[in-house]
């Protein structure tokens, strides 16, 4: 904002005495602080400071303008300028953008003669000679202020000195109106964010704890095929939730991690799957999907005690960092100790998948969706299965391509050694 000291009242105009100039001077030191007071609102200030501008130079109208790209755009105005509030006009062309460009006050004495305006936009408001003053905010020309006369020649240099420093004064009130207002929408925006995101993991929980409280996961089971002969090694069991919620399944374990019962959700799942071991060939085992804090929970392991583990294969997966692999390992390998397989999920999908294998020694690799779309297609994917492969087999690991989805597919990886596949080409999941 200007110190009162750079407005000098010396400078009001010629034939004006100091009384004079102090006095109009006072008058709008004394507009800027109703201006001022006007409230955090930017449309309370802006109106204020149209109607100040007015009343000080004695004018017909008054519009403020806010340059919007190459348009002007009438933000505020008053008297008989009032009905055109959100009307443009291009910057080029206009006095208005003059203004902006120039950085100074214009005069148009009389709009009939003055080539620098529109005379039948003029003739269509009625006026006849205006002022423009630039609003400066920051070093920057950000809009203008104009007052507006009905009759020729209606303003002299001391309006002209009005309306400068009524604008010098007063772009600082309207920039800082402005910058509350994004601030307090921005924290608006956060609180509200905020209400609906613990909104929405209430109803999520409730939700959840409705599922689990009524049974109602179940579960589709894919089978997983040995490629050497075609024949059904083991499925994997892929939870399946009420249709009527419209939610995909990745949806409901997302929403659980968020209201805190992934792992009862996970438990829960396993449970239903288990349910289906007695039923399958002797000879082939159930995949159960479960997370790391999962495969560290007694529960899990209460849950599997009654079960032969030898027919067991917990995938890990992986959706959020693991901190501790020491206390992991020791959870995987107690489970291995008695007979359950493990499989690291999702291999080759990022480095945190081949960190897992790596660390977790697992019994089975599974290979990631993305390998397998294009095996067919590009010798670097199959470069790469052939690696994994090579170190599947150097750890006494099987390996298994997931997604397999057409003939071509699956060609390719008999060709490359692949033991394991599974996929929509071998077999949908279906719900027992």
């Amino acid at each position: 904002m200007a110190s009162l000291s750079s407005v000098r009242p010396a400078a009001a105009g010629p034939g004006v005495s100091d009384e004079e100039a102090i006095a109009l001077l006072t008058r709008i030191v004394a507009a800027q602080g109703e201006i001022a007071a006007a409230g955090p609102e930017p449309q309370d200030v802006v109106d204020a400071i149209t109607y100040r501008a007015q009343e000080l130079t004695g004018s017909a109208g008054a519009v403020l303008e806010i340059r919007d790209g190459d348009l002007m755009r009438y933000w505020s105005a008053s008297g008989i300028a009032q009905s055109q509030i959100g009307m443009t006009l291009p910057v080029e062309g206009s006095l208005s953008g003059r203004c902006i460009t120039e950085a100074r006050v214009l005069r148009c004495d009389d709009s009939e003669d003055d080539p620098r305006v529109n005379r039948d936009a003029c003739r269509h408001v009625g006026l006849r000679s205006m002022l423009v003053a630039p609003l400066r905010f920051r070093g920057q020309v950000v809009g203008v202020l104009k007052v507006l006369a009905t009759t020729p020649h209606a303003y002299d240099d001391t309006a002209c000195k009005t309306l400068e420093q009524l604008s010098t004064l007063v772009a600082a009130s309207m920039y800082k109106a402005i910058e509350h207002a994004q601030m307090r929408a921005a924290l608006e925006a956060r609180m509200g964010q905020g209400e609906r995101d613990r909104r929405h993991v209430q109803d999520a929980r409730e939700r959840l704890l409705q599922v689990l409280a009524e049974r109602q996961i179940t579960m589709a089971l894919q089978p997983i095929v040995r490629l050497a002969d075609g024949a059904v090694a083991g499925y994997e069991a892929l939870a399946r939730f009420p249709l009527e919620y419209d939610l995909s399944t990745g949806r409901w374990f997302e929403d659980a991690a968020r209201s805190g019962l992934s792992v009862e959700l996970e438990l829960a799942a396993a449970a239903a799957a288990l349910t289906h071991l007695a039923v399958l060939p002797a000879a082939s085992f159930l995949s159960i999907n479960i997370s790391p804090e999962t495969a560290c929970s007694e529960r899990l392991r209460n849950l599997i005690a009654g079960h032969d583990p030898r027919r067991l294969v917990l995938e890990v997966t992986e959706h959020t960092a693991v901190d501790d692999y020491g206390r992991l390992n020791q959870c995987l390998s107690a489970l291995q100790e008695v007979g359950v397989r493990i499989a690291v999920d999702d291999t080759g999908a990022g480095f945190a998948s081949l960190r897992h294998v790596l660390r977790l020694a697992p019994d089975i690799i599974k290979l990631d969706i993305t390998l397998v779309r294009e095996v067919d297609q590009r010798p670097r994917m199959q470069a790469l299965i052939a690696a994994l492969l090579t170190f599947a087999q150097g750890t006494r690991a099987d390996l298994i391509a997931e997604g397999v989805e057409n003939e071509r597919q699956l060609e390719t990886l008999k060709q490359l050694g692949v033991p394991f596949a599974q996929g929509f080409h071998l077999g949908y999941p279906q719900t027992r």
